[in-house]
Protein backbone atom coordinates (compact mmCIF):
# COMPACT_ATOMS: atom_id res chain seq x y z
CA UNK A 1 0.00 0.00 0.00
CA UNK A 2 1.00 3.64 -0.18
CA UNK A 3 -0.01 7.14 0.92
CA UNK A 4 -0.17 10.06 -1.50
CA UNK A 5 0.34 13.64 -0.36
CA UNK A 6 -0.16 16.10 -3.18
CA UNK A 7 1.73 13.99 -5.70
CA UNK A 8 4.28 12.64 -3.23
CA UNK A 9 3.79 8.90 -2.85
CA UNK A 10 5.14 7.11 0.20
CA UNK A 11 5.08 3.32 0.35
CA UNK A 12 8.45 2.29 1.89
CA UNK A 13 9.53 3.67 5.25
CA UNK A 14 13.05 3.34 6.58
CA UNK A 15 13.33 2.58 10.31
CA UNK A 16 16.46 3.78 12.09
CA UNK A 17 16.99 2.99 15.77
CA UNK A 18 19.89 1.47 17.68
CA UNK A 19 17.59 -0.82 19.69
CA UNK A 20 16.33 -3.90 17.89
CA UNK A 21 13.15 -4.15 19.99
CA UNK A 22 12.23 -0.55 19.15
CA UNK A 23 12.86 -1.21 15.45
CA UNK A 24 10.42 -4.11 15.63
CA UNK A 25 7.75 -2.00 17.33
CA UNK A 26 8.18 0.80 14.78
CA UNK A 27 7.97 -1.73 11.95
CA UNK A 28 4.61 -2.92 13.29
CA UNK A 29 3.29 0.67 13.40
CA UNK A 30 4.48 1.27 9.84
CA UNK A 31 2.77 -1.93 8.67
CA UNK A 32 -0.43 -0.91 10.45
CA UNK A 33 -0.29 2.33 8.43
CA UNK A 34 -0.41 0.16 5.29
CA UNK A 35 3.20 1.00 4.49
CA UNK A 36 6.21 -1.24 4.02
CA UNK A 37 8.90 -1.05 6.75
CA UNK A 38 12.53 -1.05 5.63
CA UNK A 39 14.43 -1.86 8.81
CA UNK A 40 18.01 -0.63 9.11
CA UNK A 41 19.67 -3.21 11.38
CA UNK A 42 23.09 -1.55 11.29
CA UNK A 43 25.82 -0.86 11.82
CA UNK A 44 25.16 2.12 9.57
CA UNK A 45 27.75 3.51 7.14
CA UNK A 46 28.95 7.14 7.37
CA UNK A 47 26.20 9.76 7.06
CA UNK A 48 26.42 10.63 3.36
CA UNK A 49 26.69 6.99 2.34
CA UNK A 50 23.75 6.08 4.55
CA UNK A 51 21.55 8.90 3.22
CA UNK A 52 22.31 7.99 -0.39
CA UNK A 53 21.54 4.33 0.26
CA UNK A 54 18.39 5.07 2.23
CA UNK A 55 16.86 7.32 -0.43
CA UNK A 56 17.26 4.53 -2.98
CA UNK A 57 15.28 2.00 -0.94
CA UNK A 58 12.88 4.16 1.10
CA UNK A 59 10.41 6.96 0.42
CA UNK A 60 10.49 8.33 3.96
CA UNK A 61 12.32 7.77 7.26
CA UNK A 62 11.54 7.36 10.95
CA UNK A 63 14.74 7.98 12.90
CA UNK A 64 15.61 7.94 16.59
CA UNK A 65 17.82 10.72 17.97
CA UNK A 66 20.38 8.66 19.88
CA UNK A 67 22.00 6.03 17.67
CA UNK A 68 25.24 5.18 19.44
CA UNK A 69 24.32 1.92 21.19
CA UNK A 70 26.64 -0.90 20.14
CA UNK A 71 28.33 1.26 17.48
CA UNK A 72 25.09 1.27 15.50
CA UNK A 73 25.90 4.68 13.98
CA UNK A 74 28.63 7.31 13.79
CA UNK A 75 26.06 10.12 13.63
CA UNK A 76 22.92 11.05 15.53
CA UNK A 77 19.38 11.25 14.28
CA UNK A 78 19.25 15.05 14.17
CA UNK A 79 22.15 15.11 11.71
CA UNK A 80 20.46 12.49 9.54
CA UNK A 81 17.03 14.14 9.50
CA UNK A 82 18.57 17.52 8.70
CA UNK A 83 20.35 15.97 5.72
CA UNK A 84 17.14 14.29 4.54
CA UNK A 85 15.44 17.70 4.83
CA UNK A 86 17.99 19.21 2.46
CA UNK A 87 17.12 16.48 -0.05
CA UNK A 88 13.37 16.83 0.59
CA UNK A 89 13.01 13.28 1.87
CA UNK A 90 10.26 13.15 4.54
CA UNK A 91 11.80 12.20 7.88
CA UNK A 92 10.44 12.06 11.43
CA UNK A 93 12.83 12.45 14.35
CA UNK A 94 11.96 10.47 17.47
CA UNK A 95 13.24 11.46 20.88
CA UNK A 96 12.49 11.16 24.57
CA UNK A 97 12.44 14.97 24.54
CA UNK A 98 14.86 15.61 27.41
CA UNK A 99 16.21 19.14 27.87
CA UNK A 100 19.74 18.04 27.05
CA UNK A 101 18.55 16.50 23.78
CA UNK A 102 16.64 19.66 22.79
CA UNK A 103 19.73 21.81 23.44
CA UNK A 104 22.01 19.46 21.54
CA UNK A 105 19.81 19.26 18.44
CA UNK A 106 19.07 23.02 18.32
CA UNK A 107 21.75 23.57 15.68
CA UNK A 108 19.77 21.26 13.37
CA UNK A 109 16.26 22.31 14.44
CA UNK A 110 15.56 24.49 11.40
CA UNK A 111 15.74 21.34 9.29
CA UNK A 112 13.71 19.14 11.61
CA UNK A 113 10.05 19.91 10.83
CA UNK A 114 8.60 17.76 13.56
CA UNK A 115 9.63 15.84 16.67
CA UNK A 116 7.68 12.77 17.76
CA UNK A 117 8.04 11.02 21.06
CA UNK A 118 9.08 7.42 20.49
CA UNK A 119 6.09 6.16 22.49
CA UNK A 120 3.74 8.19 20.27
CA UNK A 121 4.69 6.50 16.99
CA UNK A 122 1.52 5.05 15.50
CA UNK A 123 -0.18 4.97 12.08
CA UNK A 124 -1.81 8.38 12.66
CA UNK A 125 1.34 10.23 13.79
CA UNK A 126 3.31 8.62 10.96
CA UNK A 127 0.90 9.77 8.25
CA UNK A 128 0.41 13.26 9.71
CA UNK A 129 4.15 13.66 10.30
CA UNK A 130 5.10 12.84 6.72
CA UNK A 131 2.39 15.17 5.39
CA UNK A 132 3.74 17.94 7.64
CA UNK A 133 7.23 17.46 6.19
CA UNK A 134 6.04 17.48 2.59
CA UNK A 135 4.04 20.68 3.08
CA UNK A 136 7.06 22.44 4.52
CA UNK A 137 9.25 21.26 1.64
CA UNK A 138 6.76 23.09 -0.60
CA UNK A 139 7.08 26.27 1.52
CA UNK A 140 3.65 25.69 3.04
CA UNK A 141 4.81 26.36 6.58
CA UNK A 142 2.62 25.87 9.59
CA UNK A 143 2.31 29.04 11.74
CA UNK A 144 4.64 27.56 14.36
CA UNK A 145 7.36 26.78 11.81
CA UNK A 146 7.36 29.86 9.57
CA UNK A 147 10.69 31.78 9.73
CA UNK A 148 10.76 35.48 10.59
CA UNK A 149 13.75 37.84 10.71
CA UNK A 150 13.95 38.48 14.43
CA UNK A 151 16.01 40.52 16.87
CA UNK A 152 17.85 38.38 19.43
CA UNK A 153 19.63 39.69 22.56
CA UNK A 154 22.42 37.78 24.31
CA UNK A 155 21.96 37.73 28.09
CA UNK A 156 24.70 35.41 29.31
CA UNK A 157 27.56 33.23 28.09
CA UNK A 158 28.67 30.06 29.89
CA UNK A 159 31.93 28.82 28.37
CA UNK A 160 32.50 26.45 31.30
CA UNK A 161 29.87 24.09 29.96
CA UNK A 162 30.66 21.47 27.35
CA UNK A 163 29.81 22.33 24.74
CA UNK A 164 29.79 26.06 25.62
CA UNK A 165 26.30 27.57 25.83
CA UNK A 166 24.87 31.06 25.73
CA UNK A 167 21.50 32.43 26.77
CA UNK A 168 19.30 34.75 24.73
CA UNK A 169 15.91 36.44 24.88
CA UNK A 170 13.61 37.40 22.03
CA UNK A 171 12.28 40.94 22.57
CA UNK A 172 8.62 41.00 21.63
CA UNK A 173 8.16 37.23 21.83
CA UNK A 174 5.32 36.04 24.02
CA UNK A 175 7.75 34.96 26.75
CA UNK A 176 10.72 36.76 28.30
CA UNK A 177 12.29 33.47 29.43
CA UNK A 178 15.94 32.93 28.60
CA UNK A 179 16.65 30.42 25.84
CA UNK A 180 19.79 28.31 26.05
CA UNK A 181 21.68 27.78 22.80
CA UNK A 182 24.85 25.83 21.96
CA UNK A 183 27.72 27.97 20.68
CA UNK A 184 27.87 25.64 17.67
CA UNK A 185 24.76 27.35 16.32
CA UNK A 186 26.90 30.41 15.56
CA UNK A 187 29.19 30.34 12.49
CA UNK A 188 32.83 29.93 13.63
CA UNK A 189 33.89 33.32 12.25
CA UNK A 190 31.26 35.09 14.41
CA UNK A 191 31.72 33.30 17.74
CA UNK A 192 34.15 35.85 19.16
CA UNK A 193 31.30 38.38 19.01
CA UNK A 194 29.10 36.34 21.34
CA UNK A 195 29.07 38.44 24.51
CA UNK A 196 26.39 39.61 26.98
CA UNK A 197 24.44 42.58 25.64
CA UNK A 198 25.17 41.88 21.99
CA UNK A 199 22.17 41.95 19.68
CA UNK A 200 21.89 40.08 16.41
CA UNK A 201 19.27 39.05 13.87
CA UNK A 202 18.28 35.53 12.91
CA UNK A 203 15.50 33.69 11.13
CA UNK A 204 13.34 32.42 14.00
CA UNK A 205 9.99 30.65 14.05
CA UNK A 206 8.58 33.08 16.57
CA UNK A 207 5.04 31.87 15.86
CA UNK A 208 5.60 29.02 18.28
CA UNK A 209 4.92 29.42 21.99
CA UNK A 210 7.05 26.42 22.91
CA UNK A 211 10.69 27.22 23.59
CA UNK A 212 11.69 23.67 22.69
CA UNK A 213 10.45 24.20 19.13
CA UNK A 214 12.39 27.40 18.44
CA UNK A 215 15.07 27.40 15.77
CA UNK A 216 17.68 30.04 14.91
CA UNK A 217 18.95 30.24 11.34
CA UNK A 218 20.81 32.67 9.05
CA UNK A 219 22.42 34.48 11.97
CA UNK A 220 23.58 38.06 11.28
CA UNK A 221 25.96 39.83 13.69
CA UNK A 222 27.44 43.20 12.76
Amino acid sequence: MSIDFGGNTISRVGIVDDKSDVRKIMAISVSEADLTPVVEDGPLPPLEQFVTSSIKKSDAIICDYKLNLGKYSQFNGAEAVARFYELKQPALLCTTWGKAEIDAMRVYRRKIPILVRTDDINPDTIAKGFEYCIREYKNDFSPVRKPWRTLVRIEEVDDQMFPPMFFVVLPGWYSSDKIRLPIDIIPPELREKINPGVRFHAQVNKGTEDQDDLYFDNIEIE
